[in-house]
């Protein structure tokens, strides 16, 4: 997964600017692995890393199964996998990011800059499980926590940077079910952060502060 993100800023990072997004993501269910968990991950950290859209795939539509005729053996000898298209396109992921998906366009999203430092602690090229922020100055923020960071987000120790004099309105989304978490109004201490509260759930969370 780490590999994702750091393939998806350097590219970025090339000269002249283009849009860059991953083709091909991990497909969910390959190898009986890369479950909704991962497609979550991969969906957020991409497109809160600059990325200028997102692609998904399953393990049964990219080789097109079927209950009848599962795909069989590729060239090298072994199978992919047998799980049928008509199960693949309802893996639990594929609903996840739809949800991603529809809370991202209440917002202009496609003008939103990459922000590492919104959020403490945050994601670095050494270490990619770590918070992702990205938003609109001023107007949106979007924050996506790891299940790797719950632990330090229950204790407290994860915040998120407010401008001076702003106030925003706060919600936990749940990235598996969709459901809102309000947090109110939310306002900067006298460092500038908001620390944010336990969550109801030991899980990955999306925050969003608007206005």
């Amino acid at each position: 997964m780490a590999n994702t993100v750091n393939i998806l800023t350097e590219s970025l990072a090339h000269e002249p600017k283009m849009p860059v997004l991953v083709g091909e993501v991990n497909y969910e269910g390959i190898m009986e692995g890369s479950r909704e968990e991962i497609q979550r991950f991969l969906f957020w950290s991409c497109l809160l890393s600059g990325a200028a859209g997102h692609t998904y795939g399953a393990n049964g539509l990219w080789q097109l199964n079927t209950r009848e005729k599962p795909y069989g053996p590729s060239p090298h000898g072994t199978s992919w996998g047998d799980t049928p298209w008509e199960d693949a396109y309802q893996l639990p992921g594929s609903g996840q990011l739809g949800l991603a998906k529809r809370l991202l366009e209440q917002y202009p999203w496609w003008q939103f800059e990459v922000h590492p430092e919104g959020v403490e602690p945050h994601h670095t090229e050494e270490n990619r499980m770590l918070p992702y922020a990205a938003g609109i100055p001023g107007r949106v923020r979007v924050v996506f926590i790891p299940v790797e960071v719950v632990w330090p987000l229950w204790r407290g120790e994860v915040a998120i940077k407010v401008e001076a004099g702003l106030q925003y309105h706060g919600f936990y989304f749940n990235p598996k079910t969709g459901k809102e978490y309000d947090l109110g109004t939310v306002t900067g201490d006298a460092k500038g952060e908001y620390l944010l509260p336990r969550p109801p759930i030991f899980q990955d969370w999306v925050v969003v502060l608007e206005r």
